[in-house]
C-alpha cells in the first residue's frame, strides 16, 4: 500500500465517500467551520471511540448481547424442563415429509 512520510506532506490526503463528505459539508456549513475543522474532529471523536472499545471501557453493546444471550438460555432451560428434549431428527423428517408432498404433486394425489 502506497503510504506518504509525515515530512513530505504535513496533511495526509483523505479519501471520502461521496456521502461522506456532503454529510461533513453538511455539518462545516451548520458548524461554519471548514469541511478539514470538521473532519478532524469527527476523526478525532471516532478514534477515541474505538479506543475505548479496545480497552473495554465502553462494552455496553456486550453486555446487551450477554443479556439476551442469558435470557435464551433460561428460557431453553424452560422448555426442556417443561417438555423435554425431542429425541427425532427434525431436519430428516421433515425433508422425508416434503419428498412424499413433492410426490403426491407428481403422481396428481394432491
Amino acid at each position: 500500500m502506497f503510504r506518504e512520510k509525515m515530512t513530505e506532506y504535513p496533511y495526509q490526503p483523505l479519501v471520502l465517500e461521496p456521502e461522506q463528505y456532503n454529510a461533513l459539508f453538511q455539518l462545516a456549513t451548520q458548524k461554519h467551520q471548514t469541511v478539514s475543522e470538521v473532519a478532524v474532529e469527527v476523526v478525532r471523536l471516532g478514534l477515541e471511540t474505538l479506543k475505548q472499545r479496545g480497552d473495554g471501557t465502553s462494552d455496553e453493546g456486550d453486555r446487551e448481547y450477554q443479556k439476551a444471550l442469558e435470557c435464551l438460555n433460561s428460557l431453553r432451560a424452560e422448555i426442556q424442563q417443561t417438555h423435554g428434549i425431542y429425541s427425532g431428527d427434525l431436519v430428516a423428517e421433515v425433508r422425508t415429509e416434503r419428498e412424499e408432498q413433492i410426490e403426491r404433486i407428481i403422481t396428481g394425489e394432491l
